[in-house]
């Protein structure tokens, strides 16, 4: 048996539950920059229980995307249409999910590994500023996330 690292977030929902565990973080794409938008982007889905009523357990998968710009000084996150993370918090659990990511997910083994598996995976199709990029989402600092925009979905 072996200990796992966690966080909680406590919604009108119920607990959340994030675990980081090698399934937990996933990235789904990663888009180069465009004319029409200008930013890195990697779409991350994050897998957690959710607890109600004190026993009742639900497995989610939720998603959100991470964005920076060209020149890997501006970071912003963005919702996503389904399957949002942020979707259905009030102001509060909005800010303890940000502060969940910028603190606690992004320096998880499962994000880490998450990310070198994509690079290692889509090797043949990675360019290489992509690599960049996303070598430098595990280097963002809890600062850099606090302090991101959150996007809403139009």
């Amino acid at each position: 048996m072996s200990m796992v690292d966690a966080k909680v977030i406590n919604t009108r929902y119920g607990l959340e539950m994030y675990c980081d565990k090698d399934s937990s973080v996933v990235i789904n794409e990663v888009h180069s920059p465009t004319d029409k938008n200008p930013y890195y982007e990697v779409l991350i889905g994050v897998e957690f229980l959710v607890m109600k009523n004190q026993k009742d357990m639900y497995p989610m998968k939720n998603f959100f995307w991470i964005s920076m710009s060209e020149d890997f000084q501006t970071v912003k996150i963005k919702e996503t249409e389904m399957g949002n993370l942020f979707a259905l918090k009030d102001s509060e659990e909005r800010k303890a999910t940000k502060e969940m990511v910028a603190q606690w997910l992004f320096k998880t083994e499962s994000f880490k590994k998450a990310i070198t598996t994509w690079i290692k995976k889509e090797s043949h199709s990675v360019q290489p500023d992509e690599e960049q990029f996303l070598n430098n989402l595990l280097y963002l600092s809890t600062e850099n996330l606090e302090s991101a925009f959150i996007e809403a979905v139009n």
